[in-house]
């Protein structure tokens, strides 16, 4: 085969490779997962609840709620009138709610009149059950002649036990829904804080609209409505609650630092490639080869998964940073770095290779990313750009840098050449790690990694102060076969949370059992109601309120051919009735149904998983105590692997090199990793799933270095000048992160920042 030949087959061979890999990407429809439960193994408990659970998540992370406040009811009610007509017909959002009905109090009165035999609440119902008649009896003279009463009376005739007014009043001022100030002022909710009048306006993102900040996002619109709205009506104020906001604002600030960070240092290790190549050629040839690996690795994952998560993207800047590497240094010293890119390409697929086999989906997508993104680098390096004309000259490189930097570890070299003096080193390094690596706390705990801005933290805390409702974010799934065994199970699981608030761990809760029954606790009624109206005390009634027997109601529920019509979740119901289901019911996932149950204002030794224990088709959730367990957990696995993925690479390196020498060349990246620990020890700070993610690159991005040096010879100064490179761009665009605000981000950068800065240093240690 000749040379050219050659050179076609390379880049045939290329060619086609990516060619597959873009086709599969094209062909297989984009989804990104921002689900926390995708980090969770695949236990059958999750399999069951997850897609439910997820999508109650993704339904009450579109709501928001705004508070416009002022010592004026009228102004505040004027400035919510004005968002709410700027909003109205907004396509972004699916529905926005001010006005309250004036016949909304009617349209419910009508509702449970129409239901009354089949609904009612637990305290009429276990009356009928007992056969207490006279009890109910009683209620009723006492709802037509108490001093209080505030019932509807305009129905007596049709319903002389004022079933309907009961259950009217048992649900709708009963409701632990109406434990807060809020009520009905002139058409719309309003309750009274401090002197300030505060009137509620509230809506919900669209389907299709994301909560992540973007140019023209309603979010945004929203905010300078409010600022103008502040203007015209001065002294208002104006509070945001809702996940919305919150996701809106930590999106758009870490936006904004990333891209500030990212600016910078992307034009410092521009103007850094520039100085030392003198070319564009290599820059964009860099580029070039970062962009394809990543198109790469999103189309293989995408083709293997069917999604991609958003953490993966994290995980994945590792093909970023060992695409400049390998293309620095084939600029640098385009000759003999096959051996070196070999080695340093195999030794990092390995790490991510061993990470495959742990029993995490999360992880094993993270591995695939990288494995294909650092296989589409290496071919790209080894097979395209030998064949491109580049003009950079290798005499031109500047050497007097590395020349300097090489000049202080020979001198070091020196000074440790006894034995004695690298012993003393040696426990001197042990001395300072001990201490901070026993410290370490290995530990993710989600809710740390966001900080709330003190305007959506008062926010917050007036909107749960105004509402009172007080739901525990650890709640339970239920799940049935059916409609009807679900609200049974429901059912059964208010039992237990009765017993809980008998002992003041909860103070109630929120379940759709409490508002539609099953079929058959409604028929158990229907039957008691009947019993009621053949008793005495249905005559004795009749009596006491001067009601003729020929036409009062009960004619019709005694009569022979009288059949129920029962309550689903699914039957149509008043609009504050409805959103109250909406809150809990989920409904059909799959096979089977689904619903959530929140215990509210817990108490501190109130446990959710014990309340579930043993009861079929109840599930507990405590999502962020389970990623936060998972994600740790998932931490020391993926640092068991890549430290069994060593050993192999240790046995590897020493077929290559021998023993002794394959130890040298790891120790660079080793010491790196237990720097990272020891000063995460020693600051205080938990070291978490995203430091980790950094102490696998720094694993991965490493060893290449001491590799390189190992394969250029002790006074190679293209080498050095390469490595210097590779670490320089490296601390540029990941190191400087670590000056984020965004914990996640800053945690990574920081992780990175300490261990590529201590492995370079270390490297040079390896070099023959």
């Amino acid at each position: 085969m000749t040379s050219r030949q050659k050179k076609v087959w390379a880049i045939s061979a290329w060619v086609v490779l990516h060619a597959i890999l873009l086709s599969i990407g094209l062909w297989t429809p984009w989804k990104v997962d921002s689900n926390l439960y995708s980090v969770l193994p695949d236990a059958a408990e999750f399999k069951n609840i997850s897609e439910a659970e997820n999508a109650l998540s993704v339904r009450s992370a579109r709501n928001l709620t705004v508070l416009l406040g002022h010592e004026s009811f009228d102004e505040a009610k004027a400035a919510a009138e004005s968002l709410d007509s700027a909003f109205a017909s907004d396509s972004a959002l699916a529905e926005t709610r001010l006005k309250v009905d004036e016949s909304t109090m009617q349209q419910m009165r009508d509702f449970f009149f129409d239901y009354r035999y089949v609904l009612q609440g637990p305290d009429v119902r276990a009356l009928l059950k007992n056969d207490d008649a006279a009890a109910v009896r009683e209620l009723a003279l006492q709802k037509v002649y108490g001093a209080f009463s505030l019932a509807d009376l305009t129905r007596l005739q049709d319903d002389p036990f004022l079933l309907g007014a009961e259950s009217f009043d048992y649900f709708t001022f009963h409701s632990p829904m109406m434990a807060g100030r809020f009520s009905l002022r002139d058409g719309v909710l309003a309750a009274e804080d401090s002197s300030v009048v505060y009137v509620m306006w509230s809506a919900a993102l669209a389907e299709g609209t994301s909560s992540m900040a973007s140019d023209g996002h309603v979010l945004q619109r929203l905010d300078r409505v409010l600022d103008s709205l502040q203007g015209v009506h001065q002294g208002l104020r104006v509070e945001k609650s809702g996940v919305p906001f919150h996701s809106y604002e930590s999106s758009k600030n870490a936006q904004s630092e990333v891209a500030w960070i990212s600016g910078v240092s992307v034009v410092a290790i521009l103007l850094l490639l520039l100085w030392v190549f003198r070319s564009p050629i290599p820059i964009v040839c860099t580029l070039a080869s970062i962009g394809v690996a990543v198109c790469a690795a999103l189309s293989g994952t995408w083709a293997i998964f069917g999604s991609i998560h958003v953490f993966t993207f994290v995980f994945g800047t590792s093909v970023i940073g060992v695409s400049i590497d390998y293309a620095i240094h084939f600029f640098t010293e385009r000759h003999n770095i096959f051996k070196g890119l070999l080695l340093g390409f195999m030794t990092t697929e390995l790490s991510y290779v061993a990470l495959t086999f742990a029993q995490f989906p999360l992880l094993r997508q993270m591995a695939v990313f990288s494995i294909v993104g650092l296989a589409s680098s290496f071919a790209t390096i080894m097979l395209l750009f030998p064949n491109l004309p580049l003009p950079v000259r290798q005499d031109t490189l500047p050497a007097r840098l590395p020349g300097k930097f090489l000049a202080v570890y020979e001198a070091l070299d020196r000074i440790v050449a006894r034995r004695f003096a690298k012993v003393a080193l040696l426990v001197v390094a042990i001395v300072a790690l001990v201490p901070g690596i026993l410290q370490l706390d290995i530990h993710t705990d989600m809710r740390s990694l966001y900080a709330m801005s003190d305007s959506l933290k008062r926010s917050e805390a007036l909107n749960a102060r105004l509402n009172n409702l007080g739901i525990s974010a650890n709640y339970l799934i239920v799940e049935g076969a059916s409609v009807e065994e679900l609200l049974q199970n429901e059912e059964r699981l208010a039992l237990r949370l009765e017993s809980a608030k008998a002992d003041s761990q909860v103070s109630g809760y929120l379940a759709t059992s409490t508002y539609i029954p099953s079929v058959s606790v409604q028929r158990e009624t229907f039957g008691g109601v009947q019993k009621l109206f053949r008793s005495p005390a249905y005559a004795e009634l009749l009596k006491d309120l001067n009601l003729d027997s020929a036409t009062a109601g009960g004619s019709s529920i005694l009569a022979a051919d009288t059949a129920p019509v029962f309550l689903t979740p699914d039957s149509k119901l008043p609009g504050s009735f409805n959103s109250i289901i909406d809150m809990l019911w989920i409904g059909k996932v799959g096979e089977r149904f689904y619903s959530a149950v929140f215990p509210l204002h817990v108490a501190s030794g109130f446990d959710v998983q014990k309340v579930a224990e043993g009861m079929p088709g109840v599930f507990a959730v405590s999502k962020m105590e389970n990623v936060n367990a998972t994600l740790t957990a998932l931490s020391r696995l993926a640092l068991l692997l890549v430290g069994a993925a060593y050993l192999v690479v240790v046995i590897v390196l020493a077929l290559v090199y021998g023993f002794r020498q394959a130890i040298k060349v790891i120790r660079a990246p080793v010491i790196a990793c237990l720097f990272i620990a020891a000063a995460f020890g020693y600051f205080g700070i938990s070291f978490n799933f995203f430091a980790i993610v950094g102490v696998i690159l720094t694993l991965g991005i490493g060893i290449d270095y001491t590799l390189f040096f190992k394969e250029g010879g002790s006074r190679n100064l293209k080498t050095t000048l390469a490595v210097m490179l590779s670490a320089a761009t490296t601390l540029f665009s990941f190191g400087t992160l670590s000056l984020s605000s965004f914990v996640p981000v800053s945690t990574f950068g920081l992780s990175v920042l300490l261990g590529i800065l201590c492995c370079f240093l270390l490297s040079p240690l390896s070099r023959r």
